[in-house]
C-alpha cells in the first residue's frame, strides 16, 4: 500500500535591512529600491536579486493594443523570442534564452503568484493536408488592460522555486487591484484597419494555355506554363480590409479596508480573408479586503473569457482559399466562380455542388484536383473554434505578529476548446475520404488545473546589519486533460453535421474519415521547497533555494521524487566602494541552478483510451500507453524515465549612472538541459531489447549567450522628454548528446521534431530546429550537376539546410513627450538564420510565381558553378547556358511534401528589420466633474520592413509546436494595422 505524501514547503530567506543613507546619497537609491515580483509571487527589492529579471508595466502592453498581450512584448524584453501562428486568436510561441527542450520549450505562466495551464489543444502541423487550425491559448484570452505588470524570469536561478515546472523560465503576470480612495472608471477603445502585405509575388504575364493553338483554352491545364499574355490579379480583389475593434471598461473603488477592481472587454476582428471573424468577451474581478485589525487579508480573483471564431486559417494548401488563387491557371476567369457563384444545385441529388474550373458539369472532379473554389472552402468547408477559459484564485494571509505571516492560496483554472470542420458533399474526393454525404471533423480539448499551497512568511530582525526573511509551506498541483477526436465521413443525411448524424456501423479499420477516440489523463505534482537570501550591510547578498517534486508520471519507475537547487550571490559595488558621483548604482551577480521539466501527462502510467464502434458498432475501451513505451531491462537502466534537468550558470552586472538616467544590464549564461525525451524506433540489432518504437530519456542541449538592456533618458523635463531603450541578445544552441553510449547507433541518426513535417530534426552536434531537406547534387568540388538539358540533379536523401533561429536579436524603443503630446516607436531586428518556403516551392511548380515569369523573360535560368553530370555527352564540362524555365522549376518545385523537389532552392535569409509599432498621442486634461482626462492616439503595428529577403514573415510559424518554426506552409500573410485609440479616465 502506497503511503500518502503530505507536502510541506519550507522557504528560508535572509536579507539585509535597507540602510538609511545620507541626504547627499539620495539620488543613488531612488530607482534601485524598486520592488519586483519574483517566484511564488513574493515581492523583493530589485537590488537584492542575484539573477537577471526584466519587468515591463501594463502601460507598455496597451500603448499599441494587440489581441494577444504577448505580441505586444516583441522587441521590448531582451532574449525573448515570440512567434505568431495564423491569425487573431491563435497561440503564441515564446522562447527565452533559446530552445532547451525537444518537447516543450515554452516557459511557465504564473498569474498573481500561482501557476496556470496555458495550452488549449493541439497546434497544427506542417503539411499540405492539415485539417484543423491552431486552437489558441489561454493567454490570448486575457485582457491586456487588466495587467499591472509582467516580469520575465529567464534563467534557471530565477525560476528554481518552481522545480519541474520552471525548466524553461517563468513569466509572472500581476493583475490590477483596486486602489483606496475615490472610485474611478476607465474606458478604452481602439479601432484598427488591417491589410495583408508581404504576399507571395505572383505573375500575371503568362497564361495557362496558348490562344494561338486551336482547341486550347483556359482551365485545361493545372499550371501556367503557357503563352505570353495578361491576366487579372484576382487575389488582390479577393482579400478585404480587415478591422479589429478592442473595447475595455474597468471600474475600481476602495478604502483602507477593501478594494475592488472589475472589468469587461470585447475584441471583434473581421479578417482580411472574407467570411472570417473572431470575437472575444472578457470579464475580470478582483477584491482585496482586510479583517481583524488588518491582520487578515483576503484576495480573490476571477478571470473569464469566451472566444468564437470562424474560418481561422489552417496551415497547408487543402483548406486555404489563398492557395486556390495562388495556383489559379492564368487566363481562367475567376469572376464566374466568385461571390455567390461558388455553387449550383445538382439536379440529381438536389444538393449544392461546387462550381469550379476543376469540376465537370456533372459535379465530378477532373482527375485529382489540386484546389477548390475559395468561396466553396469558406462556405462549404468552414471551420469554427470555440474557446472558454476561466481562472479563479483565493488567497488568505494572516499576520501572526509584525514579522510573521501565514498564507493559504489556491486556484482552479479550466479551459475547453471545441473545433469543428464541416466538409460538404461535392468537395474534393481526397478531403471527403471516400464519403459521399460529407465529412465531419471535431476536436475537443478540456484542461483543468487545481493548485494549492500553504506558506509561512517571516522577516525577524537578526541584527542591525542583517535581517532574516523566510517562507515555509507546501504545494500540490493536479492537472487533468480530456481529449476527444472525431473524424467521420459516413453521414446518414448529407450535409448535416451533428453527432447524431454520424454512422459508426461501417465495417472498416480506423483511419482518415473514420476515427473516434476519447482520452482522459491526470497528473499530480507534490512539492516541498526552500530558499535563503543572506544580505550584509546592504552590500552583499547570497541566495539559496531547494525544491523536491514528487511527480505521478514517474509512479511506475520506482523513483518519483527529484530535487532541484540553486545558489547565487551579488555585490553592490556602489555600496562597497566610493565611486565617482556619476555612478549611482553598480551591482555584479552570479548564480548556478538546477531546474527541471516534468514528463508529459501519463507518459509512463497506462491511460484509458475509448474507441467507439470501429467494427459493427461494438464499443471498446482499451488501456494503452501514449504512442510508445519506455525501454526497460538489464543494460538499459539509463533510459528509464526521469524529468528533464536544466543546469544553468549565469553572471551579470547592473549599472546606473547620471542620476539614474542611464541604466545598463548585461548577463552571460551557460545552460545545459539533459534527459531529453525522444521518441525513436529501436532496431533489432540492439541486443536485449525488442525492436519497436520507444521513448528514450536521453540527450543534452546546450545554450550559451548574452542578453543586455540599455536605457537612457536623453531629455527629462515636463516640456520635452526622450527615453531610448535598446535590448540586445545572442544565443548559441548545440546538441551535445542524443543517446547514451550504452546504445550503439550511428552518429548520423536524426530525430524529427513534433509538428515539423520531417523538415526539422535533431542530430548530434547540430542545433535545435535544424532544417533538413533535398539539396542540389554536386561533384566533389561543390559544383551543381546537370543533365544533358541543363536541368539540375537532386540528391536522393535529405541533408542539413540551415537553422531558422536568429543569431542576434535587437529591439530599439523610443518614447518622446512634448508637453501633452507623446510619440513612440519600436524597431526590432532578428539577424541570421535560414527559413524554408513550401509555398514558393509549389508556386514555382505551377508557374505562377513572378520568379518563373522573370526566368521566361530572361530566356531561361542561369545556374552558377554548374557542370554536366557523369554519363552525359559533355560530362565534367562547365555548363554556362540557360536552362528552360519550365524544365528547371518542374524539377526543383513540388507539392508532394518532404523528400521531393529541391528544398535548397527555397532557402531564404531569416534576417528582418521592421518598424514593429508606432504611436502618436495627445492627452486632454479635462478635470470636469465626471471626466478627468482623455488620451487620443494614432497607432500602427507591423508598419513595414526596413529589411527582409524571405517571401514571407519568418516570425510567423505554422504551428505552436517544437518543429513548427522556420517552414512556411501556405500560412496567412502578415497584416499591417493602422488605427485610432481612445482612453478616458472618469
Amino acid at each position: 500500500m502506497r503511503k500518502a505524501v503530505i507536502p510541506v514547503l519550507f522557504v528560508f530567506s535572509l536579507t539585509a535591512n535597507a540602510q538609511e543613507k545620507k541626504a547627499a546619497d539620495t539620488t543613488k537609491t531612488t530607482s534601485i529600491e524598486e520592488v519586483v515580483v519574483t517566484s511564488l509571487g513574493i515581492k523583493r527589492q530589485a537590488r537584492s536579486l542575484t539573477y537577471s529579471s526584466q519587468q515591463i508595466g501594463g502601460d507598455e502592453l496597451t500603448e499599441v493594443k494587440t489581441p494577444n498581450l504577448l505580441n505586444s512584448i516583441n522587441g521590448k524584453v531582451s532574449n525573448v523570442q515570440i512567434n505568431r501562428t495564423n491569425g487573431v486568436g491563435s497561440s503564441v510561441r515564446v522562447i527565452m534564452r533559446g530552445n532547451k527542450s525537444v518537447n516543450n520549450a515554452q516557459p511557465l505562466y504564473v498569474i498573481d503568484g500561482i501557476p496556470i495551464i496555458n495550452g488549449t489543444g493541439k497546434s497544427a502541423d506542417i503539411g499540405q493536408y492539415s485539417n484543423m487550425p491552431d486552437p489558441g491559448d489561454v493567454l490570448s484570452s486575457i485582457n491586456p488592460d487588466d495587467i499591472e505588470s509582467i516580469n520575465f524570469l529567464k534563467g534557471a536561478s530565477a525560476s528554481a522555486l518552481y522545480g519541474s515546472a520552471g525548466g524553461n523560465g517563468a513569466i509572472l503576470i500581476t493583475t490590477k487591484k483596486g486602489r483606496a480612495g475615490k472610485s474611478s472608471i476607465t474606458y478604452s477603445s481602439s479601432l484598427t484597419v488591417d491589410r495583408a502585405y508581404s504576399l507571395p509575388k505572383l505573375q500575371h504575364s503568362y497564361l495557362s494555355y496558348d490562344p494561338s493553338v486551336a482547341g486550347q483554352q483556359p482551365g485545361q491545364a493545372v499550371d501556367s506554363w503557357g503563352a505570353k499574355g495578361s491576366s487579372k490579379d484576382y487575389l488582390k480583389d479577393f482579400l478585404q480590409t480587415g478591422t479589429t475593434w478592442v473595447n475595455s471598461l474597468s471600474f475600481q473603488s476602495g478604502n483602507e479596508k477593501s478594494t475592488n477592481y472589475f472589468s469587461i472587454g470585447n475584441t471583434t476582428n473581421k479578417g482580411v480573408v472574407p467570411m472570417s471573424y473572431f470575437d472575444q468577451y472578457n470579464v475580470s474581478f478582483r477584491n482585496s479586503s482586510k479583517f481583524l485589525d488588518d491582520k487578515l487579508t483576503l484576495d480573490a480573483n476571477f478571470i473569464g473569457s469566451l472566444q468564437e471564431s470562424k474560418n481561422r486559417q489552417t496551415p497547408g494548401a487543402s483548406f486555404s482559399p489563398l492557395t486556390s488563387l495562388y495556383w489559379l491557371p492564368r487566363g481562367v476567369d475567376f469572376d464566374q466562380y466568385g461571390g455567390d457563384n461558388y455553387s449550383y444545385l445538382d439536379k440529381t441529388r438536389f444538393l449544392p455542388a461546387q462550381n469550379w474550373w476543376e469540376v465537370n458539369p456533372d459535379g465530378s472532379f477532373k482527375g485529382n484536383p489540386v484546389t477548390q473554389n475559395p468561396y466553396w472552402i469558406l462556405n462549404r468547408n468552414p471551420v469554427t473554434v470555440s474557446n472558454k477559459n476561466t481562472y479563479g484564485a483565493l488567497s488568505l494571509s494572516y499576520q501572526i505578529n509584525p514579522w510573521l505571516t501565514a498564507r493559504v492560496r489556491g486556484n482552479y483554472s479550466w479551459n475547453i476548446s471545441d473545433s469543428q470542420r464541416d466538409i460538404a458533399a461535392f468537395s474534393a474526393p481526397s478531403l471527403l475520404a471516400n464519403g459521399i454525404n460529407g465529412r465531419m471533423l471535431k476536436n475537443t480539448y478540456e484542461n483543468s488545473s487545481t493548485y494549492g499551497d500553504v506558506l509561512l512568511i517571516g522577516s525577524p530582525k537578526v541584527s542591525e546589519s542583517i535581517s532574516l526573511d523566510f517562507t515555509v509551506g507546501g504545494s500540490i498541483n493536479t492537472t487533468r486533460n480530456k481529449i476527444g477526436q472525431i473524424d467521420n465521413a459516413y453521414l446518414a443525411n448529407p450535409n448535416l453535421f451533428t453527432l447524431n448524424n454520424l454512422q459508426w456501423n461501417v465495417n472498416r479499420a480506423p483511419g482518415d474519415g473514420y476515427h473516434n477516440t476519447y482520452t482522459n489523463m491526470k497528473k499530480q505534482v507534490q512539492s516541498v521547497f526552500a530558499s535563503a537570501s543572506v544580505g550584509y550591510k546592504n552590500m552583499f547578498y547570497v541566495d539559496m533555494t531547494f525544491r523536491n517534486d514528487w511527480d505521478s508520471t514517474l509512479a511506475l519507475t520506482g523513483r518519483t521524487g527529484f530535487d532541484y537547487e540553486s545558489v547565487g550571490a551579488n555585490a553592490i559595488l556602489s555600496s562597497v566602494f566610493k565611486l565617482p558621483e556619476v555612478i549611482n548604482f553598480w551591482k555584479v551577480r552570479g548564480s548556478y541552478a538546477t531546474v527541471g521539466l516534468g514528463l508529459p501527462t501519463n507518459i509512463t502510467n497506462a491511460m484509458v483510451e475509448y474507441n467507439k464502434g470501429y467494427v459493427y458498432g461494438v464499443d471498446a475501451g482499451t488501456i494503452v500507453y501514449p504512442k510508445s513505451s519506455f525501454a526497460t531491462g538489464a543494460g538499459f537502466e539509463a533510459l528509464l524515465p526521469k524529468p528533464e534537468l536544466n543546469k544553468t550558470f549565469e553572471a551579470g552586472t547592473e549599472l546606473r549612472m547620471l542620476n539614474n538616467k542611464l541604466n545598463f544590464d548585461i548577463t552571460y549564461y551557460n545552460s545545459n538541459t539533459s534527459n531529453q525525451l525522444l521518441e525513436t524506433t529501436i532496431p533489432s540489432y540492439l541486443g536485449g531489447l525488442a525492436p519497436g518504437s520507444y521513448y528514450i530519456n536521453a540527450g543534452k542541449i546546450r545554450n550559451t549567450g548574452f542578453e543586455s538592456s540599455l536605457s537612457y533618458k536623453i531629455f527629462d523635463s515636463e516640456k520635452f522628454g526622450w527615453t531610448a531603450t535598446l535590448n540586445a541578445s545572442a544565443n548559441k544552441n548545440k546538441i551535445v548528446e542524443l543517446l547514451p553510449t550504452s546504445i550503439n547507433v550511428s552518429k548520423d541518426l536524426t530525430f524529427s521534431l513534433t509538428g515539423g513535417g520531417d523538415y526539422t530534426r535533431l542530430k548530434l552536434g547540430g542545433s535545435f530546429g535544424d532544417l533538413y531537406g533535398i539539396k542540389f547534387k554536386r561533384d566533389d568540388q561543390g559544383r551543381v550537376l546537370v543533365n544533358e538539358k541543363g536541368v539540375p540533379l537532386a540528391e536522393s536523401t535529405p541533408s542539413y539546410l540551415g537553422n531558422p533561429n536568429p543569431k542576434f536579436i535587437m529591439g530599439f524603443n523610443n518614447s518622446f513627450n512634448i508637453g501633452k503630446l507623446g510619440i513612440s516607436f519600436l524597431i526590432d531586428g532578428k539577424f541570421g538564420g535560414k527559413v524554408l518556403s513550401l509555398t514558393e516551392k509549389a508556386n514555382d511548380l505551377y508557374g505562377v510565381s513572378q520568379t518563373t515569369a522573370d526566368a521566361r523573360d530572361a530566356g531561361g535560368v542561369s545556374i552558377p558553378n554548374a557542370v554536366y553530370a557523369p554519363g552525359t555527352p559533355n560530362a565534367g564540362q562547365a555548363y554556362t547556358g540557360l536552362t528552360n524555365a519550365k524544365d528547371y522549376y518542374k524539377a526543383v518545385g513540388t507539392t508532394e511534401g518532404f523528400g521531393k523537389g529541391v528544398d535548397e532552392a527555397y532557402l531564404y535569409s531569416a534576417t528582418t528589420i521592421r518598424l514593429r509599432q508606432a504611436s502618436v498621442s495627445y492627452m486632454f486634461d479635462v478635470n470636469s466633474k465626471y471626466l478627468k482626462n482623455a488620451t487620443v492616439s494614432l497607432v500602427g503595428t507591423n508598419l513595414f520592413f526596413f529589411y527582409k529577403k524571405a517571401p514571407f514573415d519568418p516570425e510567423q510559424v505554422s504551428g505552436n509546436t517544437p518543429g513548427g518554426v522556420g517552414v512556411d506552409s501556405f500560412g496567412l500573410p502578415v497584416t499591417r494595422s493602422i488605427g485610432l485609440s481612445l482612453k478616458a479616465n472618469f
